[in-house]
């Protein structure tokens, strides 16, 4: 049997960076607000028979394996150390985006690593459980700079919010239904636009900590998102105007910090800008490349006739995934 682990992509809009481990343990609390992305990684395991030699693993290159310790992929590595698997496994993995692509790829792909050999082995794990394994495994194994938006916004189907806590406590934040059909609707308009710049997101990410007033601007920004996620408006149109002011401002701060915009990107930003009507535009992601998000004001037909322009080349609507992790079994 062939055991297919799949997780989608997420796309973050309010918070971001409010959730990275060393602001959380300063200020007690960060949120986020995203959604998971209709784009999905795929773990395929094949279980090999009891007296196999060797684990076979294919990414975006190919390795064998006869002990765990010494595989290259770093996450592939820990995750097999950490589950302590009793038999070698066969791996190929397929992907939408790489890491480095601002849509939580890295976050993507050991999610449907875990589901998929926890459904391999019979590993008794929830979602939750799997969210955890994964952010202990990036976060605490492989030292990256990052918090847990990202796992948690992929791994959780359509739109979803979630305060993470100094306790290591994670609570996930209501979403009326006036608020939920609000933004469906506006993702509606959501395109993303490829920058054709790849960056370690760890490297921009463990330098936000020493930009200056950093900390002012990202409890700016957990402000912002905590004031529309607690909004208690029903009328969507009051929704609507405060998600999008909550967006630009955001932005206008994030954007402000050092290492997020190069002189390549904001040249792209604005040629976007004349291109599409919109209401905003801003990077997804820690910075300096992966996609840009635009909330469009003209309809899919006029989006897709300017496509063929140089900046907008690659553009595609941001669809909701309404699944979530999720295991196929063939």
């Amino acid at each position: 049997m062939i055991i297919i682990g799949k997780c989608p992509y997420r796309v973050s809009l309010l918070g971001g960076s409010s959730d990275l481990s060393w602001f959380v343990k300063e200020k007690g609390f960060g949120l986020c607000l995203g959604f998971s992305l209709n784009q999905y990684s795929y773990s395929v395991i094949n279980l090999l028979p009891e007296n196999a030699k060797k684990g076979i693993l294919e990414y975006s290159t190919r390795e064998t394996y006869s002990n765990v310790n010494d595989i290259v992929h770093p996450i592939i590595r820990e995750v097999l150390i950490d589950l302590n698997l009793p038999s070698f496994i066969e791996l190929k993995t397929f992907g939408f985006a790489s890491g480095g692509a601002g849509l939580g790829g890295s976050a993507s792909f050991i999610i449907s690593l875990v589901s998929s050999l926890c459904s391999a082995f019979e590993l008794n794990l929830n979602l939750n459980e799997i969210i955890e394994k994964a952010c202990f495994i990036e976060i605490n194994k492989l030292n990256k700079p990052i918090g847990k938006q990202d796992q948690y916004l992929c791994a959780n189907k359509g739109f979803s919010s979630f305060n993470f806590y100094d306790d290591n406590k994670v609570k996930e934040n209501y979403l009326s239904k006036s608020m939920l059909l609000t933004l469906r609707k506006l993702v509606n308009n959501f395109y993303l636009i490829p920058t054709y710049k790849t960056r370690n997101s760890d490297s921009v990410l463990s330098k936000i900590k020493s930009h200056e007033n950093s900390l002012e601007k990202i409890l700016e920004i957990r402000s912002i998102a905590s004031k529309f996620i607690s909004f208690k408006d029903d009328r969507n149109h009051m929704i609507e105007e405060l998600f999008h002011n909550s967006i630009r401002d955001s932005w206008e701060i994030k954007k402000s910090m050092s290492n997020v915009m190069t002189i390549t990107l904001s040249e792209q930003y604005e040629e976007i800008n004349k291109l599409i009507p919109n209401h905003w535009i801003r990077l997804v992601g820690a910075g300096q490349g992966g996609y840009f998000l635009i909330s469009s004001k003209i309809n899919e037909k006029e989006v897709n006739e300017l496509s063929n322009n140089k900046c907008l080349k690659g553009i595609f609507k941001a669809t909701i995934s309404d699944e979530g992790a999720s295991i196929l079994k063939v």
